[in-house]
């Protein structure tokens, strides 16, 4: 039985083989390695492989130039003339995101579907003659396309006369949410956070009975809130997740509107709870639409991306439709430029020819030999190769593994450390000054139980600027003046994220 504790790495270098690799035929099928404690849903696992999703805050404030509503603007100011919900869907798709999430109610309490509970709704407004329905339309739209939907129905509702009222709210809130998730076909992820002004009135919600009525009504969706159940918060709104970030969580030290920030960046790896997290962040300085305001630049997203997607999280980023009801051209812009750059960076694997396989899949994986004590990957790339990015994924369906890890290359006949990392899971990109050479290893220093990784990568990517503080840590830079503009190479130096 293989070691469920962290594991030292010794320094005898040996060569590994491939858990998948071709064997005798008359030999019998090598199982697979036990899975390691706690392991993602069905559901977690989608909302995983899905990497990045688009949030789309949408409401009054979008009219009234305002974020937090009162909850008392009319709602003849809602007035989208323009309104195209395919055209929405359609930009995410194109911009390579795979799920869109709506704010089907704010914190203002107006609804953007033809509620029941109320009349503070799109039913009340001049849009479609008070018979349109955003969610209808971007369920429609987002089905079509094949993308996936989520929707956020705040639980602080600043318009309803009963919040406050605990039993009277919590029963309001749980028939809106029956209406969302029993009217528009399947809901892969429902969004809701403890968010809640000073000063406002005091509310209990019944979180336990709402987890168990989504769950009931819609089984394949994943539920964000600070503490999970399914996907957790990041602890901040900058898209920033911690250098280590572990999947694994204890949802008993969480609450909802007062988890702290730092446990939720990093997650816990004596955890008991699979609780991925979720990285959000607006494209422009607020979360709705403002004249004023323009969006980042495609080097910003991708230092973000880095920072989320690419530290084992999903990056939900925020792209406000504006006052005419479409996503703005200046978005569509960054959003446009921003896939170019993950294209010209990461569509061709460098170490693709150095290794028996370069399988995308996380059902296929290398595992080391029963007992072995050292977890090393040697690759040989055939040819020297310059490169100043790190892909490594492990096979999460068998739970999050790796503790820490490091790369080196070979050298002037000598093998130097090019960079170390700490966890991995469903994807880690690590980023240094670029290197060149045809031998390097990747080795697994410490790992909850014997490592197993389900691809690795190696890029150069032309457009970060890499500033190093010391020859430990490393810090990453935008440069925001020139969309696709080609740094020069650095010489290679040490270090640690």
């Amino acid at each position: 039985m293989r070691p469920c504790k962290p594991i030292s790495v010794h320094a005898l270098p040996i060569f590994v083989s491939l858990f998948f690799s071709a064997i005798p035929h008359s030999a019998l099928k090598i199982p697979p390695p036990l899975p390691i404690l706690p392991l993602p849903s069905a559901s977690q696992l989608q909302w995983q492989l899905s990497s990045m999703a688009l949030f789309l805050h949408f409401g009054p404030n979008t009219f009234t130039d305002s974020e937090w509503g009162t909850g008392h603007a009319s709602p003849s100011v809602f007035n989208p003339t323009l309104l195209n919900a395919s055209q929405w869907v359609h930009v995410a798709k194109e911009a390579g995101f795979s799920r869109v999430i709506l704010t089907a109610k704010h914190h203002d309490g107006f609804c953007l579907w033809l509620s029941e509970y109320t009349d503070y709704s799109v039913k009340a407004s001049p849009w479609r003659n008070g018979k349109g329905d955003v969610v209808a339309e971007l369920a429609a739209g987002a089905k079509e396309a094949g993308i996936a939907l989520g929707l956020y129905l705040s639980p602080w509702d600043r318009h309803e006369s009963c919040y406050g009222k605990t039993l009277e709210y919590n029963e309001f809130y749980i028939g809106q949410m029956t209406e969302l998730l029993t009217r528009y076909g399947d809901i892969k992820e429902v969004w809701l956070d403890g968010a809640k002004g000073e000063g406002e009135k005091d509310m209990e919600y019944y979180f336990d009975a709402w987890f168990s009525l989504i769950h009931q009504l819609q089984p394949d969706a994943v539920i964000f809130s600070d503490a999970g159940p399914d996907t957790r918060w990041i602890g901040d709104e900058a898209g920033v997740a911690g250098s280590t970030c572990w999947s694994l969580f204890n949802r008993s030290n969480a609450v909802i509107g007062g988890t702290n920030p730092q446990y939720s960046q990093g997650g816990d790896p004596h955890g008991h709870d699979w609780v991925p997290a979720e990285c959000d962040v607006s494209i422009r300085p607020g979360w709705f639409w403002h004249a004023s305001q323009v969006p980042k630049s495609a080097l910003e997203l991708l230092d973000i991306y880095y920072k989320s997607a690419c530290r084992n999280c999903l990056l939900l980023l925020n792209v406000p439709p504006n006052s005419s009801g479409l996503i703005s051209d200046e978005d569509i812009q960054a959003l446009q430029e921003f896939k170019e750059l993950r294209r010209s960076i990461f569509s061709n694997n460098l170490a693709e020819k150095g290794l028996l396989t370069a399988s995308k899949s996380i059902y296929t994986y290398w595992a080391p030999e029963e007992d072995q004590r050292d977890w090393i990957l040697y690759l040989d790339l055939q040819e020297s190769v310059s490169f100043n990015v790190l892909q490594v994924q492990e096979p999460i369906h068998m739970g999050q593994r790796i503790i820490k890890f490091h790369l080196e290359i070979l050298s002037g006949g000598r093998w130097k450390n090019v960079i170390s990392g700490t966890t991995v899971g469903y994807k880690r990109l690590l980023q240094f000054p670029t290197v060149q050479s045809q031998y390097l290893k990747l080795v697994i220093d410490m790992s909850r139980a014997d490592p197993l990784i389900s691809y690795m990568g190696l890029h150069m990517d032309r457009f970060s600027i890499l500033s190093h503080a010391s020859n430990t840590t490393s810090q990453i830079y935008v440069n925001g003046s020139q969309v696709l503009r080609q740094v020069p190479n650095k010489h290679s130096q040490t270090a640690t994220v």
